[in-house]
């Protein structure tokens, strides 16, 4: 009788476990399911596949080719080719960078089945220049849009480069040219915070072609005036408008001349993230004329960062004055220079460009129409 107990008892717990073990294996398949169900409801209709945190990452279904670019070009022949389905027509989302895409417009093919080319004219956004986004779709039986492709295409932004000397009203000592009144220096500036203009350094020269109106607000010879137009600037600062602006200082001159900026007004500009602090040499040399490149460039640029604790990455040139030899030695030590050739900048895609920046002086006798007209955007 014994016996018989222990062997029902071992039997049912035998059974038990298999039980268990099915049971087990029945919630493992159907997590799995589950997990499996949740990645397919994660697939968008551009094909996109998880990756870390479930973000999809884009699988192209063709290629979006441009029609070469030229600075002065408005309008790019877009191709969609290479596709990996057959598609009866396809659709373009485009979109400035700089107006995001709420303001995105859809064109559709007018090309033939080979390569869907389709011409964009920058005049279907107001003559707009910069940075576009642009998505190729095709247009399913049901209507649904499916991404097949996406790149961007630049058309350069011309970008007026200010260059400014004393901030202060004239007192009959110097240059009458060189010295702008506060009071037109807050006009100036008001003007353009009024007028979208958005304010870089070279720090973020990227972003050039990805805002509207980009502008750059420099001062050459670091005066002990040019607090005046920080002052105005952290005035005029909000929680919409965020000015910035870069000073070139003359190395040699930190705390050796009371008419130039300390280095602890350097140390306060830098540090309230609206003024950059850049070199304008060791000692304001005319560098064609030099041979101490080391000292005038590398020297300049380690005292300043020596001061600010932040990296100087652009040059005014003194004088203006800049040759061949200059700029083989100027681009050892920065990636940016300016000149006091007149214009506004705009990349051609030459030689040393970035060496070679075109400004736009204000003067003390710059009205705000001729400022206007100086800035405007083409």
């Amino acid at each position: 009788m014994n016996k018989l107990i222990i062997f029902a008892f071992i039997c049912t717990t035998l059974l038990a476990g298999c039980s268990l073990k099915e049971a087990k294996a029945k919630m493992s398949k159907e997590n799995k399911q589950i997990t499996h169900t949740k990645k397919t409801e994660a697939t968008f209709t551009d094909d996109s596949v998880p990756e870390v945190g479930n973000r999809p990452i884009f699988q192209p279904k063709a290629t979006i080719s441009i029609s070469p670019l030229t600075f002065e070009s408005t309008n790019a022949t877009i191709t969609t080719e290479d596709l990996k389905e057959t598609v009866s027509g396809i659709r373009y989302h485009i979109w400035r960078t700089a107006d995001g895409p709420e303001n995105m417009q859809t064109f559709s093919s007018t090309g033939t089945a080979e390569d869907f080319s389709f011409l964009f004219d920058t005049n279907e956004f107001s003559g707009k220049r910069g940075e576009y986004h642009v998505e190729a779709y095709s247009v399913q039986e049901d209507g649904v849009e499916k991404l097949l492709a996406k790149t961007t295409l630049t058309f350069q932004q011309h970008v007026p480069i200010l260059m400014y000397h004393a901030i202060d009203d004239y007192k009959g000592v110097g240059m009458q040219e060189l010295f702008v009144s506060p009071a037109n220096f807050e006009e100036q500036m008001r003007y353009l915070k009024d007028h979208g203009y958005t304010f870089l350094t070279f720090e973020n020269w990227r972003e050039v072609n990805k805002v509207n109106k980009p502008v750059l607000v420099t001062f050459d010879d670091g005066m002990k005036n040019n607090l005046n137009a920080f002052w105005i600037l952290q005035k005029l600062q909000d929680n919409t408008f965020h000015p910035a602006a870069t000073e070139y200082v003359i190395a040699g001159s930190i705390d050796k001349n009371p008419s130039r900026l300390s280095s602890a007004d350097l140390k306060e500009m830098a540090d309230s993230g609206i003024f950059s602090i850049q070199s304008h040499t060791m000692s304001h040399a005319d560098l064609p004329k030099i041979s101490n490149y080391k000292e005038e460039l590398e020297g300049s640029k380690e005292k300043i960062e020596q001061v600010t604790g932040k990296p100087v990455i652009a040059i005014a040139y003194p004088f203006g004055h800049v040759d061949s030899t200059v700029v083989e030695e100027t681009k050892k030590y920065y990636q940016y220079a300016t000149t006091t050739k007149p214009g506004q900048f705009i990349e051609k895609g030459e030689a040393d460009e970035m060496l070679l920046m075109r400004r736009v002086r204000i003067s003390n006798s710059t009205n705000i129409n001729q400022f206007a007209a100086l800035v405007h955007s083409w």
